[in-house]
C-alpha cells in the first residue's frame, strides 16, 4: 500500500453553489462529505431532468455565505464511534433535519435562516423566477457523483498555462490533494477505476475524469466570469480537470491525512 499524496483541504459546501468551508476533519459517508450540498434552489423552468437553480444560471450565488447554526453536530454523527465499533461501513445515524440549519449572509451584508419566507422571496426576486423552492436532504445533493477530488499540482498547471492565477477554489472539489513529488501533475487521471485508502479508515474508488462546466469560469471572490479557462480546459486537458469519486468505506477524513494506492 503506497502512500501516494495527502490531504490538502477538505472543502464542503451547505447550499448547491453557493461558498463553501473548509474544514479539519468530516465525516464521508456513500453520499459523500456529511453537510455538503444539503440545501439546493430548484425551478419549475427549464430543463425536469436538471432543475437545479445555480451559478451557472444566477453567477452571483457563489457570494451567497451558508453558515451551519450547529456546525460542530454537521462535521459528523454522534454515534459514529458505536456503529464502527461493530463494523466499518455501518451506516451511524445522521442528525435530524433540524439540526442542518443553515443561516445564510448575502453580498450585501443581511443575513436570514435559510428557511425564512424573505429569504425566498430575495431569492425568487434575484432568479426573477417565481416558481423558485428550496430542496433539502441531509444525504446531499449532486450534479452527479458523492465525492470530487482535485489537485493542488494542477491548479499550479492550469496556473503556468493561462499565464495568471487560478484558484483552485473554481473547481469546487471535496477534497484538494497534493500528490507526492514524483507524482505527475495530472496524477488523478492515472487513478480511474482505483481504490485509495484517506486516513485510518475511508477507501474511495476514482470513477471517472471530471467534465467541467460554467462554473469553473466563475472568480470564487467576485463571481466574474472568465471563459478563457474554460476553452483552455476544453482546448488542452478534453474539458475535464479533476476526477469523480465514489466511497467503499465510510469513514472519518482528516486536513493532511495521507492518501494510500491500495491497487
Amino acid at each position: 500500500m503506497a502512500v501516494v499524496g495527502t490531504i490538502e483541504s477538505i472543502w464542503r459546501y451547505p447550499v448547491k453553489s453557493m461558498m463553501g468551508e473548509t474544514l479539519e476533519q468530516a465525516f464521508v459517508s456513500f453520499a459523500g462529505v456529511m453537510g455538503d450540498r444539503v440545501y439546493g434552489l430548484v425551478t419549475e423552468k427549464g430543463n425536469p431532468g436538471f432543475p437545479w437553480f445555480t451559478g451557472r444560471d444566477k453567477e452571483s450565488l457563489l457570494l451567497y455565505k451558508p453558515c451551519y447554526k450547529e456546525a460542530a453536530v454537521t462535521v459528523k454523527p454522534g454515534n459514529l464511534e458505536a456503529a464502527q465499533n461493530i463494523k466499518p461501513g455501518i451506516n451511524p445515524l445522521y442528525p435530524d433535519g433540524e439540526q442542518f440549519s443553515v443561516e445564510v449572509e448575502t453580498p450585501e451584508g443581511e443575513t436570514y435562516g435559510i428557511e425564512d419566507a424573505a429569504f425566498l422571496d430575495h431569492l425568487k426576486a434575484l432568479a426573477n423566477d417565481p416558481t423558485l423552492k428550496l430542496h433539502f436532504t441531509q444525504r446531499g445533493q449532486f450534479d452527479c457523483r458523492p465525492l470530487t477530488l482535485f489537485s493542488t499540482q494542477l491548479s499550479e498547471l492550469l496556473t503556468q498555462e493561462l499565464g495568471t492565477k487560478v484558484d483552485k477554489r473554481r473547481f469546487r472539489s471535496n477534497f484538494y490533494v497534493t500528490w507526492s513529488e514524483d507524482k505527475p501533475p495530472l496524477y488523478e487521471n492515472d487513478l480511474v477505476g482505483k481504490r485509495l485508502k484517506i486516513g485510518e479508515t475511508l477507501e474511495m474508488t476514482v470513477l471517472e475524469r471530471d467534465p467541467r462546466c460554467k462554473m469553473i469560469t466563475l472568480d470564487p471572490d467576485t463571481s466574474e466570469a472568465n471563459p478563457e479557462i474554460i476553452k483552455h480546459v476544453s482546448q488542452n486537458h478534453e474539458g475535464y480537470a479533476g476526477v469523480y469519486g465514489a466511497v467503499l468505506v465510510e469513514g472519518v477524513v482528516k486536513a493532511g491525512d495521507a492518501i494510500a494506492l491500495l491497487d
